[in-house]
């Protein structure tokens, strides 16, 4: 029996039975696949590809993911980049002592900070890094668990993305952007997903672990990646290849060995039809149009192209890094076994710049520009509502600022990580306090909204410093932050502090010790405050010591209920969270509140939508006089417009959902407008997300370089 009739038994069995609960559907599923003798469990999301619009809907509570990834209205895309060293360990001070990863770490070649372990590593590890495959391959698990990714917010991740050659940090942003709009070009029609576009394309459905599936798809994405699907010929074309007996295309078989076409290079011929199959590689060469068909030919040499770089550099990593861990297993060091092979930190690092610059080469293309991709998300069915990169304030400043909005970005994550000086420099941060104050000036003042990232359990640092440390974020005006992360210090195998562990220099906050600071810390976060994260996304098996718990916030949670502590910060208060708590919360008409403040030199209004009975909030707008004006569009008449957020779950553009598209923001921008006004203002400066700006020109603004504008009159 295939997969796709075993599929269609759980669901029609579900619904037989009137199942709504995730252990019931999950107990079914196993019983029926027992019965066929099927090993492998199939992840729910397979199931959902080949549900009805309406199965999905009556099963939402079950195949969909975990619904607070997209209650907040937007779904969140992270894409990680390639590994690269920090700047600072390129000046010889670094990397941070507590970091790990990075080029040439325990854990192979892996961005900075992070282990290769996380979902988010994981997933880009598996799309070979590659911003185009990471964003197709990110909605198509939105679409296939009944999701609706249509306003999408990408997070850049993987260390200090400005310090990246400026035509990589380019190459990044154009196809991210890319994927979203070819996305929307070809898998939707009339405004809905074209499920049988869909589920041919990717094979749907399947064991979604499926190696060879998975190289299938990445080759027909690395064929579409450079083509310009906004020539209608080339549309056309590529429609024919890929959708003409839409569904045979799973069923299609690479070539025999033995089998070969006449060419002038038949082993080149043959390599090719390896990569693509077959049956794609007739369709191509039966276009008509022989300058449509020579670009679609191109596009596949450059496939091989492709291939042969990704293979090389992923055979190197696995060969560098078992190199590496035979070294360090060897207690005495005395291992000599291609010892000449393995590289140190420094060459490993060497070698991550030298492989992004190659890879710059043979993945960008100039006929694929920025600007171009941008405008066409303006309009797309998929759009780019927000874009957020990460970096370190000595990378903040305002030439990194003016590249960011010139990239659609509107978001920085930053880590401060500690207020005191002496902290930063023995922990080798690289940077001083007075630069995280100066970075969060500059990019408030440019509009953009501030994630900051604290560690708490510091080396150097005692309990009392630590509550010193996180009182200060709100109440010195040089930080107070829109969001916030918070990373109890860990330790890893790898980094300077492992070795202060090993030899008891060192001991970090236990899960016990960080509950019991953080929940004692939430009841001084502002209304105008997220917190983003508590703890780290690593599993816990990849950390020596230091919180030994990846749901640290349910202990939080506890804590703070058995000492009475109550949190109003933004996430704790967000409608969409308070009815999944209680869905039987009765909601009164909200208010506008409107909450002013100093922060960074300049004046902010946290102006929201709440019902104050139930400390429920629907929606707000951020709005700064900014301390001095960065650039010509910002006048000494401007004020910012940071921020524009309604609450509630993602709902396709233009249809009405529970909360969002109920006239919140507009009535929200129309306050921040009217107490501009008062104090004298005459003109309003929007940091939009790229697709965004279509909503903002329907309320009188227009384009003015980075930004949207309107004249207050």
């Amino acid at each position: 029996m295939e997969l796709k009739q075993v599929y269609r038994e759980i669901l029609d069995e579900a619904k037989r039975k009137k199942v709504t609960d995730l252990d019931k559907f999950n107990s079914l599923k196993m019983r029926i696949l027992s019965k066929h003798k099927i090993r492998a469990i199939p992840k729910n999301a397979a199931i959902a590809s080949i549900a009805s619009k309406s199965e999905k809907e009556e099963f939402s509570g079950i195949l969909s993911m975990k619904p607070t990834r997209t209650i907040s209205g937007v779904s969140p895309i992270a894409l990680m980049t390639d590994p690269y060293p920090c700047p600072h360990t390129i000046k010889g001070i670094g990397p941070c002592t507590y970091c790990p990863g990075g080029p040439g770490s325990p854990f192979g070649d892996v961005p900075q900070s992070y282990t290769g372990k996380e979902p988010s590593t994981r997933r880009s590890i598996r799309n070979k890094y590659d911003p185009y495959l990471g964003v197709m391959n990110r909605i198509e698990q939105y679409i296939a668990m009944g999701q609706v990714p249509e306003k999408v917010e990408i997070i850049l991740q993987g260390g200090t993305f400005n310090f990246f050659p400026w035509n990589y940090q380019q190459y990044f942003a154009k196809y991210l952007f890319k994927a979203m709009n070819d996305f929307s070009i070809l898998f939707y029609h009339e405004n809905e997903t074209d499920f049988e576009k869909f589920n041919a394309f990717f094979e749907l459905p399947a064991n979604l672990d499926d190696k060879e599936r998975t190289e299938r798809i990445q080759e027909r994405l690395w064929l579409l990646k450079n083509l310009d699907l906004t020539d209608k010929d080339v549309l056309e074309a590529a429609d024919n290849v890929f959708f003409n007996g839409k569904n045979s295309m799973k069923k299609e078989k690479t070539m025999d060995k033995t089998e070969k076409i006449k060419s002038k290079n038949a082993e080149s011929d043959e390599k090719i039809h390896e990569l693509i199959g077959k049956e794609t590689i007739k369709k191509i060469k039966s276009i008509k149009n022989k300058k449509i068909r020579e670009i679609f030919l191109k596009r596949i040499e450059g496939i091989r192209e492709i291939k042969d770089f990704e293979n090389h550099s992923t055979n190197e990593t696995i060969s560098i890094s078992k190199g590496i861990a035979k070294i360090r297993s060897n207690e005495n060091g005395k291992t000599t076994e291609n010892k000449e092979n393995i590289r140190n930190k420094a060459d490993s690092n060497i070698a991550a710049m030298k492989r992004v610059l190659n890879k710059i080469k043979i993945h960008n293309s100039d006929s694929v520009s920025l600007e171009k991709e941008q405008e066409r998300n303006e309009t797309a069915r998929i759009r780019c509502v927000g874009l957020t990169i990460e970096t370190k304030s000595d990378y903040a400043r305002l030439l990194q600022g003016n590249q960011m909005l010139s990239l659609g970005a509107t978001r920085v994550e930053m880590g401060i990580q500690s207020i005191y000086d002496k902290v930063l420099k023995l922990t080798d941060r690289g940077n001083t306090v007075k630069d995280n104050v100066e970075a969060i000036r500059i990019l408030k003042d440019l509009g953009f909204k501030i994630n900051l990232h604290h560690m708490p359990g510091l080396p150097y640092t005692t309990k009392d410093m630590d509550k010193n440390n996180l009182k200060a974020l709100f109440e010195d005006e040089d930080y107070r932050p829109d969001m916030l992360k918070l990373y109890p210090c860990m330790v890893m195998e790898g980094t300077k502090l492992y070795e202060d562990y090993k030899a008891g220099k060192f001991k970090p906050l236990s899960t016990k010790e960080a509950a019991e600071l953080i929940a004692w810390f939430k009841q001084f976060v502002p209304p105008y405050c997220r917190i983003m994260r508590v703890q780290r996304d690593i599993p816990t098996n990849m950390t020596e010591s230091g919180v030994d718990r990846t749901n640290l916030r349910q202990y939080i949670e506890k804590e703070m209920k058995r000492r009475n502590i109550k949190c109003h910060c933004i996430r704790c208060r967000e409608v969409g969270h308070k009815l999944h708590i209680n869905p039987k919360l009765k909601l009164n008409e909200p208010k506008i509140i409107t909450y002013e403040y100093k922060a960074s030199k300049g004046m902010e209004f946290f102006i929201s939508m709440e019902d104050a009975g139930n400390d429920a909030l629907f929606g707000f707008c951020r709005m700064r006089i900014p301390h001095e004006s960065l650039r010509k569009e910002i006048t000494e008449k401007s004020v910012l417009i940071r921020e524009l957020h309604v609450f509630g779950s993602a709902v396709s553009i233009g249809k009405k959902g529970k909360i969002q598209h109920t006239g919140i923001g507009k009535r929200l921008l129309k306050e921040a407008e009217e107490i501009a006004k008062g104090y004298g203002f005459d003109k309003a400066v929007v940091i939009s997300g790229v697709g965004v700006r279509d909503y903002y020109r329907k309320l009188g603004y227009g384009r003015e370089g980075a930004y949207m504008v309107k004249r207050l009159v």
